[in-house]
């Protein structure tokens, strides 16, 4: 039997590609936040039909969290305050957007119910906060710790280069002394011959 060449798998970190994991994480948590609530819906004896809304939801959420991606980006250069102040006006801008597509696709399925406009706006309101709101901070928690294992990483790459530039001066000390015992010792055999 022939052995077979085994390439040696080196595991790159998570964040090793930031924009890769962005994308990894944002797909993964919507599909999550799909199936959780599309689980919900076909428990609680709805249609198969009734999870359209929920995807329109779900689509929704993720197109609107890429826009806020781009913002926050933006926003984390920023001073605290105003970082700060603006993304908790975006969340709730962005919670008021979501959750009126959300009512609106709602009220559009459900024509016969009698459920008030503005009730069914709150609800999803509350939803969409939750989870705009959820993904903000978590958004956010990442960033930070992506920027202090940065500054980690910066703060090693540092002191490594400070041993080498102690390690390099006290070399430099030494030389010289060492070539005057040398010169010193050659003199002094030369006298004696």
């Amino acid at each position: 039997m022939g052995a077979m060449a085994v390439l040696p798998y080196r595991p790159a970190p998570f964040f090793a590609n930031k924009n890769r994991a962005f994308w990894n994480l944002q797909s993964l948590g919507w599909a999550g936040a799909f199936l959780l609530r599309g689980s919900s819906t076909i428990a609680n004896g709805q249609p198969l039909s009734s999870l359209i809304p929920v995807l329109i939801s779900t689509v929704t959420g993720y197109s609107v969290t890429l826009l806020m991606a781009v913002a926050f980006r933006f926003l984390l250069k920023q001073r605290p305050i105003v970082t700060w102040g603006v993304s908790i006006l975006t969340v709730v801008l962005a919670a008021g957007l979501v959750a009126f597509i959300d009512a609106w696709v709602f009220s559009t399925q459900n024509r016969s119910g009698d459920t008030a406009g503005l009730q069914l706006f709150l609800g999803a309101f509350y939803l969409s906060v939750t989870l705009i709101g959820a993904w903000s901070a978590l958004y956010y928690a990442i960033n930070f710790y992506l920027t202090v294992e940065e500054q980690a990483d910066q703060l090693l790459r540092l002191e490594t280069q400070a041993s080498s530039a102690q390690l390099a001066m006290l070399r430099y000390q030494l030389n010289p002394h060492f070539l005057f015992n040398t010169l010193n010792s050659i003199s002094t055999l030369v006298l004696l011959k």
